[in-house]
């Protein structure tokens, strides 16, 4: 037993003298200018790599010091990029027709309102010829009501003319600009029939005194007389009565013609897809240009389909186009167990989307929505998040990463995610040791998020790790282990 231990110890100076003898020699040797990589290593296989200033150079060798960072956990899930739905629909043939004319093709920017084909359809030619002839009724009636309400107000004037007892030659005057229509002769002859029995019972007083009438002829003057007021009475009443129903007629007729034409326009505008001018205001033109329908871009956007060419046949239903505005996208992705945490997140909460078709770039997007119930296939349930896409870069089907957060933000030791390296399993960084020294150092990650890893242990912080180049010093200290 004893005889062991000391062949152990004496097997340990052995290698330490070695070590020591080597360490002289290796330090001691060519100059810097010349000097090749060297590596050593403890018993702990951890390395220190000298590189010649050249080498230094020519590897583009960059430390940063090792900081605290607010960090927050972050898991990432794969997605795709979709269209957003509420900008992303067909524009289908409202009627069937042929098309006479298709303007656009797939890829094309339209505006809203834009026309994309023009269609000739029979049943729209109908539609129109509809609406010109509900708007030329309402005209004719509106007409009328104009009419019927002027000749009210006039008669309106003459029945104050009257009661105010005005001579026949004012009335005449009074009225010489205002419509009254029948209602004039009628009330006016009434009217002359009351002055005349009028005149009649003033004179009466001084005729009964002087003999010149007998008491029978008195009486029946004072019987004409109120014969005539009551008369003239009688027709204002029902002039006035018979006007107002013209008006209320008049305006009934306009109302339902107004509806008529509306009904007409909301069915010509269903046929078309857009509401169109008024067509009373325009041009009717030949009649077989009423059978032309311009199908129009509801929203600007882009042509992404198009089904039918020129003089090609449609039927009610079929799609002519696929538009959509892709200026904003969906990002679709799943949310499984692991990403739980994320189900706390609320609408238009932030989170962060890469694409390997753009390495290094980051696209900032936020949460749409968190479906609630969750897929039998997959164990998971939607996320939909929106992202801007003014820039046309993003495109439909496309795969992307999805940065989602998992916690609060916290303050840690943090290096950039370039400056780790992997081997065997085990993280480590390359520490600076003077100008051409670099030691190696196993560490432990923890939170990753953006371009940045926590350090939970190996570093205390304050040390300068290399975070451009790491790879080349990989590179020495694994071929150095080899030799």
């Amino acid at each position: 037993m004893k005889s062991r231990i000391w062949s152990v110890a004496i097997f340990i100076c052995v290698v330490l003298i070695g070590a020591a003898t080597l360490q002289f020699f290796w330090t001691s040797g060519t100059p810097e200018e010349s000097a090749p990589a060297a590596v050593a290593e403890d018993d702990g296989h951890v390395g220190v790599v000298q590189l010649p200033t050249e080498k230094i150079a020519a590897a583009g060798i960059h430390t940063v010091p090792v900081t605290k960072r607010s960090l927050k956990l972050t898991r990432t899930v794969p997605g795709r990029i979709q269209y957003d739905d509420t900008r992303h629909i067909s524009v289908k043939a409202a009627t069937e027709g042929a098309l006479i004319d298709v303007k656009v093709k797939p890829g094309d920017a339209v505006s809203a309102g834009q026309v994309l084909a023009v269609l000739s359809s029979p049943e729209v030619g109908t539609a129109r010829a509809d609406v010109l002839q509900r708007a030329g009724e309402l005209k004719l009636l509106q007409t009328e009501l104009e009419w019927s309400s002027n000749t009210h107000e006039g008669l309106k004037t003459l029945v104050d003319a009257i009661r105010k007892r005005q001579s026949i030659d004012d009335i005449r005057t009074r009225l010489k600009d205002r419509s009254v229509g029948q209602s004039r002769e009628t009330m006016l002859s009434a009217y002359s029939r009351y002055l005349l029995a009028d005149s009649l019972v003033k004179g009466l007083a001084s005729a009964g005194n002087s003999g010149a009438l007998s008491g029978r002829q008195v009486a029946e003057r004072q019987n004409e007389y109120e014969s005539a007021d009551a008369a003239l009475q009688g027709v204002s009443e029902q002039e006035t009565f018979n006007s107002q129903q013209d008006v209320t007629r008049a305006g009934n007729a306009v109302e339902q013609a107004q509806n008529k034409l509306r009904i007409s326009q909301q069915h010509l505008a269903t046929l078309l897809g857009y509401d169109e001018h008024a067509v009373e205001d325009e041009p009717t033109g030949p009649v077989n240009n009423l059978s032309l329908v311009e199908v129009r871009a509801p929203f600007a956007g882009t042509i992404e389909q198009k089904s039918y060419s020129n003089a090609e046949r449609v039927q009610l239903g079929d799609t002519l186009f696929v538009l959509a505005d892709t200026t904003r996208m969906w990002v679709a992705a799943d949310l499984r167990e692991g990403e739980w945490s994320a189900m706390a997140l609320h609408s238009g909460d932030p989170i962060v989307v890469t694409t390997p078709a753009m390495s290094g770039r980051e696209f900032d997007a936020a949460v749409y929505y968190i479906g609630r119930e969750v897929s039998a296939e997959t164990n998971s349930v939607p996320l939909m998040a929106t992202i801007n896409n003014s820039d046309g870069l993003l495109r439909p089907g496309l795969f992307v990463r999805v940065l989602l957060p998992l916690g609060e933000s916290k303050e840690v030791l943090a290096v950039p995610d370039s400056a780790i390296c992997e081997h065997e399993s085990k993280s480590f960084v390359f520490v600076a040791e003077g100008e051409r020294s670099y030691r190696q150092v196993f560490v432990g990650r923890g939170i990753h998020e953006g371009n940045f890893v926590e350090v939970t242990s190996g570093l205390a912080g304050g040390e300068a790790v290399v975070d451009q180049g790491a790879f080349v010093l990989k590179s020495e200290l694994l071929l150095e282990r080899e030799e």
